[in-house]
């Protein structure tokens, strides 16, 4: 059975290993778990189970010195937001947590209906594969799987980054990466999927399978050029 937490560690793990392969950074205050993602300039707060002013604060001078474009706090919806409005956070999308079971008949069928617009690259042997979708010689698309290397007795890979040009929706792209992804998260030892999904997306996932398990929410705040920490 995959639960909730399952779904947040895997989050946690992908945005870690983002930042250790892009020149990032993960750091701790307060009981509060950050990742920097340098390449979107992201400045990100995992699943913290109490949000403080001596949490949030010395993180937020860190994104500001580092000239972040956003910071977002993912969470748990049992969380309450803390001190997030008076550090002018607002409230944003509600992940939709959804997954679905591997075996060999599930995966078999999808193979069989491989698309030759998908090729497939593996990031990091074992771990990470990134599925790209092209039409002719034009980009049409991509996600990302991702088996983390540590996770006790269970075998969970995780879907994440899917994107289809607004030109190629509903041509089946989106199937095909998952599909694609699917397969070789399997071979490697995967029995679930996971993903964190828009109230959008998720009509494209429960078309192949994926169930919701719950629901988080996220909240985001905007730097401006010159900020100056507010006072509460």
């Amino acid at each position: 059975m995959v639960t909730l937490a399952d779904c947040q560690r895997t989050q946690h793990a992908w945005f870690r290993a983002l930042a250790e392969a892009t020149g990032g950074r993960a750091f701790s205050t307060h009981r509060m778990d950050w990742v920097w993602l340098p390449e979107t300039r992201e400045m990100l707060c995992m699943f913290p189970t109490e949000i403080t002013e001596a949490g949030l604060a010395p993180a937020l001078a860190e994104a500001e010195r580092r000239g972040a474009a956003i910071v977002g706090v993912w969470m748990n919806a049992a969380v309450r937001e803390g001190v997030l409005p008076q550090f002018r956070f607002e409230r944003g999308w509600q992940p939709w947590w959804m997954t679905r079971a591997l075996d060999v008949e599930s995966v078999a069928a999808a193979s069989e209906h491989a698309d030759d617009r998908v090729a497939l690259t593996a990031v990091k042997a074992g771990q990470v594969w990134l599925a790209t979708a092209r039409s002719g010689e034009e980009w049409a698309g991509r996600s990302y799987a991702y088996l983390p290397p540590e996770q006790g007795g269970k075998h969970l890979a995780g879907i994440f980054d899917m994107v289809v040009a607004p030109e190629h929706r509903r041509t089946g792209l989106g199937t095909a990466l998952l599909n694609r992804l699917s397969e070789e998260a399997f071979n490697a030892g995967a029995e679930h999927l996971l993903l964190n999904a828009t109230p959008d997306g998720q009509r494209l996932y429960r078309t192949v399978g994926f169930e919701l398990i719950g629901k988080g929410q996220t909240w985001w705040f905007h730097p401006p050029a010159a900020q100056t920490l507010p006072q509460i």
